[in-house]
């Protein structure tokens, strides 16, 4: 026999022998501890599938979470308000205050904007001072927190000669304020 013989044999038998291996390994119910190129590129593919669906997984747990805590966040707007007996009148200044700065940004009148906007900073202050209990007074700020900031946003950007930041911010601010009103009875107070 030659060389190149017992090397075609030596191949043939390996081939075999991988091959009844295989065969065995599999009927046995057990997986391979090698793969062909084929496999191996399945077992990527499965992996990466695997990564995506992990990944989409955990997109949707973090967008439920957000919506939760936007959706607690929500549910807890106005209740400092409501506990302190406050009523849609009570925001009545604030809210004039407001539409007169949306006028004055419309007439481009930066002073009048800027002093309605300070008004109302100021209206807002007084609604949540009037009460007695500092515990009430804290909490009623931290719920008219995102009121403030907008308020105070429209003031820098009207000083920066912003229209549109300016407007945006105005347009937030009100959004804010029909948000508390909205959970609070009309009456008188």
């Amino acid at each position: 026999m030659s060389s190149r013989e017992q090397t075609y044999q030596v191949a043939l038998y390996a081939i075999l022998g991988i091959s009844l291996l295989h065969i065995l390994i599999t009927s046995l119910g057990g997986t391979l501890l090698f793969q062909t190129a084929v496999g191996q590129q399945n077992a990527i593919n499965s992996t990466d599938s695997i990564f995506n669906q992990t990944s989409n997984i955990e997109n949707q747990s973090s967008a439920f979470v957000d919506f939760t805590q936007n959706q607690t966040i929500a549910n807890q707007t106005g209740t400092a308000a409501l506990s302190a007996n406050l009523t849609q009148s009570d925001f009545d200044l604030l809210r004039q205050d407001l539409t007169e700065a949306r006028q004055a940004l419309e007439n481009n009148d930066t002073t009048t904007l800027l002093d309605e906007l300070n008004s109302a900073s100021g209206e807002l202050f007084q609604v949540s001072s009037r009460q007695f209990d500092p515990d009430q007074v804290e909490a009623m700020t931290e719920e008219f927190n995102p009121l403030q900031t907008h308020i105070d946003r429209a003031q820098e950007t009207a000083l920066k000669d912003n229209h549109t930041g300016t407007l945006e911010e105005l347009n937030a601010a009100e959004s804010e304020l029909i948000t508390i009103s909205k959970l609070l009875p009309s009456g008188q107070n």
